[in-house]
This record gives C-alpha cells, structure tokens and sequence, in this order.
C-alpha cells in the first residue's frame, strides 16, 4: 500500500513540478521508488552509484557512435541495469543486511536516473529528485497520522 500511495504521490508531485520548474525528478516512478528506500542510505548510494556509472558509460559511447532519442534512453535503462545486477552479484558474496543494501534498488530506476541526468545535469536531476522524495514522505507521514512509515 505504501508503496502505491509513494509511487502515486511521486507521479503527482514529479508531473507538477516539471511543468512549474522545468526539471523531471529522475523519471516520474523513479521519485516513488526512492521513498521507499529512502530509510537505506546505502542502497540509495548503491542505487546512485549505478546510475552514475551508467551515465558515464553512455557518455563515453556517445563519443564513438550517434546515440540519441530512443536509442539514448534505451542504452541509459541497459546499462542501469547492468549496473544494479553487477551490484547485486558482487554483494551477494555472502548474504548479509549490510550486503543486502549494497546492492541497487530496481533494475530500471538506475536507468532512468542516468537519463535524465545526462539530459539536464546531475545536481539539477539530483536536486529535483531529492526535493519530491523529501515531500512525498513528508507527505505520506502526514497521511498516516505521523507514524512512521517505512
């Protein structure tokens, strides 16, 4: 249910606010889904880290072949998909919690991130990501009557 309620309240928030600032939080599921883990620092770093390592990788091979449109956001979902398996076999050595959160979220959101972040920046894509998973939690606090919720 939380989850529903973060996704949903992440799309609302994610749509209004790109129209009112001219920047996407990341995707409009990816917000969602980082409330939901916003509680693990390290799987939200883990989750980041893919995504950067994908934007790193789509930069250097839009340097060597035309990547755009479709192309571009079908390479960024590959490669943040790469990324949070690669994670997830590396830290799956011996299952612990702490290996546990090492691992990437979600095998799109990595992504999807990358995406946009080579689309409008890393701090603006990061930015507008943080201030719609601060709000939407916030949000889903208040409407369930202050208990914490994740």
């Amino acid at each position: 249910m939380i989850l529903t309620e973060a996704i949903g309240l992440g799309l609302l928030l994610s749509l209004y606010l790109s129209e009112v600032l001219g920047f996407v939080a990341g995707g409009l599921v990816v917000p969602g889904y980082f409330v939901v883990i916003s509680s693990k620092p390290y799987m939200l770093a883990s989750t980041i880290g893919a995504s950067l390592l994908s934007l790193l990788f789509l930069k250097l091979a839009s340097r060597y072949a035309l990547i755009y449109g479709r192309r571009r956001l079908f390479l960024s979902v590959v490669l943040g998909y790469t990324f949070a398996e690669a994670s997830r076999l590396l830290f799956y050595i011996a299952p612990s919690e702490l290996l546990m959160q090492l691992q990437a979220f979600g095998f799109i959101l990595p992504g999807l991130l990358a995406y946009w972040m080579d689309k409008q920046g890393i701090l603006p894509a990061l930015g507008m990501l943080s201030v719609v998973v601060t709000i939407v939690r916030l949000l889903l606090i208040v409407i369930h009557g202050g208990t914490q919720i994740l």
